[in-house]
């Protein structure tokens, strides 16, 4: 199946672009995109802002070529376990490996994916300009902020660099004038990525292509006439502190894997594992929840959650 950007007229001067994590939530199961919980942090400035959704259906055999993986998968999480730090976190890390690393081990996932992702965004600017024009306006005055989430995170890097360096795709930000009015990655694990891509060597397939793995992290940008253009005025990184993805367990920050690069907003958010309410007291909330049958867990990890708790932020970012 061709991918099939999404296409529309804004309604108004604003625009938001989704960029989820791959695996099941991408095959229109439950999770996919967060879209309930950004409708409620936008409130009645939802019928404002065009919603765009980057989606990979069109990638059938996504969870079959997952299985051609499993070995490679094996060789990583033994890779992070012997060859970064030596305590708890490497290990528990390296449970979540598979999940994230393993389509960067396959080239033409990570082309497709990216490619997707470009035509999305060029379509994007198309709408924009239509939407403006019609009006009478400038579309440099459109706005357009893009949330990823997980994975998603490593793909809009990816695809970003790839943009602003790449005459053909027309997005460059000096050259085309094409910048974002702000680009928040939630969890991301460009720089968990980096660090085991770096430990397993020659198992992943044209490292150079990947900005991923490039000299030093750096925001999306070209430099033309010696002057440096960002991609976008604001490169926001949002984390929980018991993320694993986003470099953060039980509290304490994993430089290894936590994503840092020089210029960003960076935004940790202190999350409680258990799901109880601790305003009276740690000791009395857990008397509470156990007698209720057991406190639950909260996933760390989880796109709405992020979302939610950062509404008054992402509403700020959106809306000044």
């Amino acid at each position: 199946m061709a991918f099939d950007p999404q296409s529309q007229l804004w309604p108004g001067s604003k625009a938001i672009l989704l960029v989820h994590g791959i695996g099941d939530a991408s095959m229109g199961k439950d999770g996919a995109f967060p879209s309930e919980t950004v409708l409620k942090i936008l409130g009645d400035d939802a019928d404002s802002i065009a919603l765009y959704r980057l989606n990979y259906d069109f990638i059938n055999d996504w969870l079959a070529s997952k299985v051609q993986f499993e070995s490679s998968v094996r060789a990583i999480k033994t890779a992070v376990k012997g060859q970064l730090d030596d305590d708890d976190s490497s290990a528990t890390i390296a449970d979540y490996i598979g999940d994230v690393l393993w389509p960067v081990l396959s080239l033409d996932l990570r082309f497709a994916v990216r490619d997707a992702f470009i035509a999305q965004l060029q379509q994007i600017m198309i709408d924009r300009g239509e939407s403006a024009l019609s009006r009478g306006d400038d579309p440099l005055d459109y706005q357009l902020t893009i949330i990823a989430h997980s994975l998603g995170c490593f793909h809009t890097y990816e695809g970003l660099h790839a943009a602003a360096r790449e005459p053909s795709h027309e997005l460059r930000p000096a050259s085309d004038l094409c910048t974002f009015d702000s680009v928040i990655l939630m969890a991301s694990p460009v720089q968990l990525i980096r660090t085991v891509a770096g430990a397993i060597g020659a198992i992943v397939p044209e490292r150079s292509s990947l900005a991923t793995l490039a000299d030093v992290l750096a925001i999306p940008s070209e430099t033309r006439r010696g002057k440096t253009v960002f991609c976008t005025k604001d490169f926001m990184s949002i984390t929980g502190t018991h993320d694993p993805v986003g470099g953060h367990l039980l509290g304490k920050k994993l430089d290894w894997a936590y994503m840092d690069i020089p210029g960003q907003h960076s935004v940790i958010v202190s999350q409680l594992l258990l799901d109880i309410d601790t305003s009276a007291g740690t000791a009395s909330a857990l008397a509470k929840a156990f007698a209720a049958g057991g406190p639950s867990i909260k996933d760390p990890h989880s796109w709405s959650a992020y979302i939610d708790a950062q509404a008054k932020l992402l509403r700020g970012v959106l809306f000044t």
